[in-house]
């Protein structure tokens, strides 16, 4: 799958989200990421809400503090762009399905 594919693909999961971007850990991502990373953010919101909230009860647990901020300050998090990549990327880290 070519880049522009993926960009394209990344588009218009972020539209079916109600999104305008998602953040990595270096900004919103776009083209001048690497093909893995976009595919990582596709990944992250074609993933089930049900499931994300499964995550953030492993963030829950891991990271009592953390979880209390991302749920407490007033915003939904699984529109959030840059909290639901994290959650999604740590949660997976923490339970070992990161190695596919």
């Amino acid at each position: 799958m070519t880049k522009r594919e993926l960009l394209s693909q990344l588009q218009a999961a972020l539209t079916a989200k109600n999104m305008f971007a998602i953040d990595g850990g270096n900004g919103a991502i776009g083209a001048n990421d690497n093909k893995r990373t976009i595919q990582n953010a596709i990944e992250c919101l074609q993933t089930p809400d049900e499931t994300m909230n499964e995550y953030l009860t492993v963030i829950k647990l891991a990271y009592p503090n953390i979880y209390r901020t991302m749920t407490e300050n007033g915003r939904e998090w699984l529109t959030h762009r840059h909290n639901r990549l994290w959650i999604y990327n740590n949660a997976r880290m923490i339970i070992g399905g990161i190695n596919k």
